[in-house]
């Protein structure tokens, strides 16, 4: 869960602009890791891919 907060914290970031606020816009570096656009599917996939991680460890868990 705590890569998702993670992620779910960076795209939010983009939604407001964070890149803009400490003038990095140009900085392909900083622009490459934190990214430059917020989008509602990034964080619906990353949603997606913790719960389809949550359901195998439980699917194992439950095996053993």
């Amino acid at each position: 869960m705590l890569v998702l907060a993670f992620a779910f914290l960076i795209e939010f970031l983009q939604l407001v602009n964070i890149l803009e606020m400490f003038n990095l816009q140009n900085n392909h570096l900083v622009k490459l890791i934190l990214g430059s656009t917020f989008q509602i599917s990034d964080v619906v996939a990353y949603t997606l891919g913790i719960l389809t991680v949550i359901i195998f460890e439980l699917k194992l868990k439950n095996e053993n």
